[in-house]
């Protein structure tokens, strides 16, 4: 599964842009599910995400936390289509898809407070290029992703469904079968972002790998332990200039435990939990997943 949220802008209060450069368009750990297989050719594939994320820290550079009192709750559902197209070419396969979240966001800072329902930042998938090998052990397919600014935003509101920037996130989907049990899934991107006019803040480049190794129980039934590293490799900006506290660079790392039940042919729901530690300029918390996907032709 590819891009699917984008996670809320949270605003300082007193106009300090607390933690703009601390998140990012592409929800990071939501690829751990068949990660590189794409729906067949002429078939349209439907899934949704719905994600609950809290957090009453936000960890600064040293990984304690830097602003007192913080608390967030997020609760986002994404429903995503993605349509193959017929024409192949060889053991190559074309895709475009569309992810429209929607949030519940509510943010606590110091003397300030925020709730807000919307829509968030729309990413579209405007062509992906899937391969299979003869035997369909190995999937795998690359999209240049695009995060378009819809959200809703506000310079001066404690809480924004947007984040008032465009993201061109390119990425690599693998899906890795060893043997009938065992599936090894991962997504590794690279998401760009462009500057927010409105602040003159410009975040830096975030690096991600979303991972999974499930093991069959029984054929509709699978264990697995899934998680996700993210690294922003370059520095924030403020009217040019390097953030403070060295670029601001952002850092967290998710583990947890990962089911998924298969309902019929290309259908299944998934719940799974991820712990977040090792969190630099970032909120840190806990996240609970439910995923379902099903052929809608």
């Amino acid at each position: 599964m590819a891009s699917v949220v984008a996670m809320a802008s949270l605003v300082g209060a007193g106009g300090v842009r607390a933690t703009e450069n601390g998140l990012a368009t592409y929800p990071v750990g939501v690829n751990t599910v068949l990660d590189g297989i794409l729906p067949p050719p002429g078939a349209t594939q439907f899934y949704n995400y719905t994600e609950y994320n809290f957090s009453n820290k936000f960890a600064g550079a040293d990984g304690k936390s830097s602003v007192p009192g913080f608390h967030s709750e997020v609760l986002v559902d994404a429903p995503r289509v993605v349509h193959t197209w017929g024409p192949t070419l060889g053991p190559f396969t074309f895709s475009s898809g569309i992810v429209v979240p929607l949030f519940h966001l509510h943010v606590d800072v110091p003397g300030a407070s925020g709730t807000r329902s919307a829509l968030g930042d729309i990413i579209v998938h405007p062509l992906m290029v899937g391969y299979s090998n003869p035997s369909h052990t190995l999937f795998a397919f690359i999209s240049p992703d695009v995060g378009l600014p819809t959200g809703s935003y506000s310079v001066n509101r404690v809480a924004n469904t947007g984040l008032n920037t465009y993201a061109f996130e390119p990425n690599l989907s693998v899906t890795w079968f060893p043997n009938s049990e065992w599936e090894i899934s991962g997504l590794a991107q690279i998401e760009f972002n462009s500057p927010n006019h409105a602040t003159d803040y410009h975040s830096g480049d975030v690096a991600t790998l979303d991972w999974l190794v499930g093991y069959s129980v029984t054929k509709s039934f699978q264990l697995g332990v899934q998680g996700y590293f993210l690294k922003q490799v370059t520095d924030d900006t403020v009217n040019g200039q390097t953030a403070p506290n060295d670029g601001f660079r952002g850092q967290e790392i998710g583990i947890g435990p990962q089911l998924r039940y298969d309902l019929g042919p290309a259908s299944a729901i998934v719940f799974k939990y991820q712990h977040e530690f090792a969190v630099r300029n970032r909120p840190q918390g806990e996240r609970l997943w439910v995923e379902v996907s099903f052929p809608i032709r």
